[in-house]
């Protein structure tokens, strides 16, 4: 992996620099594993001394639990902003899951997902941080399926935990899915498959599905008889 410069300019804050060192491990971490993954080679990817790095993480459990944290920060940050004009719920799950299927990187997004989860249940130290951010993840979902739930939207099969779990366990295979086999699953594809669960989970009775590309209609799904 090719050296990066923290410099862009001027001399970038001690969070700054720590936030993209932790940025940089999410890729090496993608690379490599997380069995696999160096000090040295998260330094060289950041562009900064093994020194600094380990000044910042004593130990590289540490950097890992910090680097997905922050990988998963940004993401809920996107969330944030692409909800922050409070869509309708049924457009809302659909911006929750176009945003996490049809993101840039989708698959280092994935491989990252899976070595943190592995590593987790491996190493104590790193459990709390993965289910803290899964805690978060599935809150947006809840409040969305309950919110759709009270407006008399959705019409859920089952209760709501359950098709909240239906829906992130899915959700959790098509990331599985892409991260071993690029040939397999695509982000379209997950979308897709996502929405259709929804909808069938939710007897949501329409949504359209966008084309190959994510630009345009292709087509309108009903939800199961």
């Amino acid at each position: 992996m090719a050296p990066r410069s923290l410099r862009v300019g001027r001399d970038l804050t001690a969070e700054e620099r720590r936030t993209a060192v932790l940025r940089a491990a999410v890729e090496c971490v993608a690379v490599t594993g997380y069995d696999n993954l160096r000090l040295r080679d998260v330094a060289r990817a950041a562009g900064v001394s093994t020194g600094l790095l380990q000044h910042y993480f004593e130990t590289r459990d540490e950097l890992v639990a910090e680097a997905f944290r922050q990988a998963s920060e940004d993401l809920l940050q996107e969330w944030s902003v692409l909800l922050a004009s409070n869509p309708p719920p049924w457009e809302r799950l659909d911006a929750l899951v176009s945003q996490l299927a049809l993101r840039d990187g989708l698959r280092t997004h994935c491989m990252v997902w899976v070595e943190f989860a592995t590593a987790s249940a491996r190493i104590a130290s790193m459990r709390e941080g993965f289910r803290a951010i899964y805690d978060k993840w599935y809150a947006l979902v809840r409040e969305t399926v309950e919110d759709g739930t009270n407006a008399g939207i959705f019409t859920p099969v089952t209760s709501v935990p359950d098709v909240v779990e239906l829906l992130l366990n899915h959700i959790d295979g098509c990331e599985l899915n892409i991260a071993s086999d690029p040939e397999g699953m695509t982000g379209v594809r997950m979308r897709e498959l996502t929405l259709r669960l929804a909808a069938t989970l939710l007897q949501y009775d329409g949504y359209e599905v966008a084309d190959a590309a994510g630009s345009g209609p292709r087509e309108v799904a009903r939800s199961a008889p």
